[in-house]
C-alpha cells in the first residue's frame, strides 16, 4: 500500500489482494495498530454525532469495517497456519510479509507443532519397537515395514470443484481460492484437470 491512512476503501483493497494471493500480501508494519486507531476514531465520531441520520451511516461503516477487518485477519491466519505446517514438515514457506504480531503467532504455532510432532513420533517409535519385540516369534522372519510415500502438498484451488471422495476416503467440497493440504496422488489427479495449483514452499 502506498497510503499510510487506513479507510474503508483501502481495507477493501487489502481484502481483495489477500483473497487473490496464495501467500501473505505485504502490509505496513503498523497496519494492525492503525486499523485499531481507525475503528476507535469511527466510534468516537459516533458518540459525538447528534444527527440520527449520520449516526446510522457511522454505525453501518463501523459494522462493515469490523467485518472486513475480521475477514482480512482470517485469510492471513489460514495462510500462517499452513506456513507453520509446511515449516514443521521441513518446508521453506515464504514468511517475509508477516507483521510482527503474525510472526509471533507463526512461531508459537510452529513450536507447538514441532513439540507435539516430536513427542508423538518418539512415542510411536518406542511403542512399535516394544510391540515388535513382544510379538516377534522365533525363527520367523519379520515382514518389511511399508513406508507411505504419499506425502501431502499445500495447494490452492483454481476452480470450484463438485463434492467428491478423495483417495484417502475423506469427503471434499472445494471452492476457488481455497488453500488446502492434499495427498500427492490427489494433487496429481486434480492438477491434470487443471483445478489446483501447488503452493511453492
Amino acid at each position: 500500500m502506498e497510503e499510510d491512512e487506513i479507510n474503508y476503501r483501502t481495507l477493501r483493497e487489502i481484502q481483495q489482494m489477500e483473497k487473490n494471493s496464495p501467500i501473505l500480501t505485504e502490509l505496513k508494519p503498523d497496519f494492525y495498530l492503525n486499523l485499531s486507531k481507525y475503528i476507535d476514531q469511527l466510534t468516537d465520531r459516533l458518540k459525538n454525532e447528534s444527527s440520527s441520520q449520520k449516526q446510522l451511516l457511522l454505525k453501518e461503516e463501523i459494522k462493515n469495517t469490523q467485518k472486513i477487518s475480521i475477514n482480512i485477519y482470517e485469510q492471513r491466519e489460514k495462510k500462517i497456519l499452513l506456513a507453520a505446517i509446511s515449516k514443521a514438515r521441513g518446508g521453506n514457506p515464504d514468511i517475509k510479509n508477516m507483521a510482527y504480531i503474525e510472526k509471533k503467532l507463526f512461531d508459537s504455532i510452529l513450536n507447538v507443532l514441532k513439540t507435539t510432532r516430536e513427542n508423538f513420533l518418539e512415542k510411536e517409535s518406542f511403542e512399535k519397537k516394544n510391540n515388535s519385540e513382544t510379538k516377534k516369534e522365533p525363527n520367523k522372519p519379520e515382514k518389511p515395514e511399508v513406508t507411505n510415500k504419499n506425502k501431502n502438498l499445500i495447494v490452492i484451488v483454481t476452480e470450484n470443484i463438485p463434492e467428491f471422495i478423495g483417495t484417502n476416503e475423506k469427503r471434499y467440497n472445494l471452492r476457488k481460492n481455497d488453500m488446502i493440504s492434499l495427498p500427492e496422488d490427489m494433487y496429481k489427479m486434480l492438477s491434470r484437470r487443471g483445478v489446483v495449483k501447488k503452493v511453492d514452499s
